[in-house]
């Protein structure tokens, strides 16, 4: 079953630009910023396997440029706030403001 979440950035991430330019022409692009919640979605386990694998089956975020990415749940836990507690609370905040 996939869900339709939001996703609360942690860790900024950035990527390079378009193949093919010099090392000395790369330029950086926000991918996900500190801070900013990110429309996205997961694929579910079963509630037993979550507690197995440390999280859901597959993730999928939208970045900055508008694109729907996939995303590792390694990438996932580095880039996003995956504590349920801290998520329902940053959740709750966001309303209230």
């Amino acid at each position: 079953m996939i869900v339709k979440t939001k996703f609360l950035c942690k860790r900024s991430s950035h990527q390079s630009s378009p193949k093919g330019l010099s090392l000395s022409n790369i330029q950086w692009e926000d991918r996900f910023i500190e801070g900013k919640w990110y429309d996205g979605e997961y694929e579910t386990w079963s509630d037993q396997l979550y507690k197995l694998n440390g999280g859901w089956r597959r993730y999928w975020v939208i970045n900055e440029k508008g694109e729907k990415e996939e995303i590792s749940k390694a990438h996932m836990n580095a880039i996003f706030e995956m504590n349920i507690d801290k998520l329902r609370e940053g959740k709750i905040n966001e309303i209230l403001k």
